[in-house]
């Protein structure tokens, strides 16, 4: 989650009107994808890291410093990303706060099967 957090502080306004978000996927104690927010905002980190990742995204974990968002905006939502890429844990530093997440990405995550921690260096 440090990492996540570092990468995250990369773009810090750089991103609006989305926050700056890192993401790092963990498989068998190895990283194996990383990404931050992009400029602008758009694509978000845990696509971008799942997709760095491939297949080695199955099976394993993905550390994101924001609860993966779960509705349609102008990208498709991160826990439809999440799910498909066949990762089997998510650790959130936070639950997003925005309305239109608040608590669902993490509930449709858990839905698919995934096991969710949340509060990971959350005052950082």
């Amino acid at each position: 989650m440090r990492l996540a957090l570092a990468l995250g502080r990369r773009n810090l306004g750089r991103t609006w009107p989305n926050p700056s978000v890192g993401a790092v996927v963990v498989a068998q104690g190895r990283i194996v994808g990383q990404a931050v927010t992009a400029p602008g905002g758009r694509p978000h980190a845990e696509p971008l890291a799942l997709a760095m990742a491939g297949a080695a995204a199955r099976g394993a974990t993905l550390y994101v410093t924001l609860e993966p968002c779960s509705h349609h905006g102008r990208t498709p939502p991160c826990t439809d990303a999440t799910v498909a890429a066949g990762v089997s844990r998510v650790v959130t530093a936070i639950e997003d706060p925005d309305p239109r997440v608040a608590g669902r990405g993490h509930a449709q995550l858990r839905a698919a099967g995934i096991t969710v921690e949340t509060g990971l260096l959350r005052e950082e």
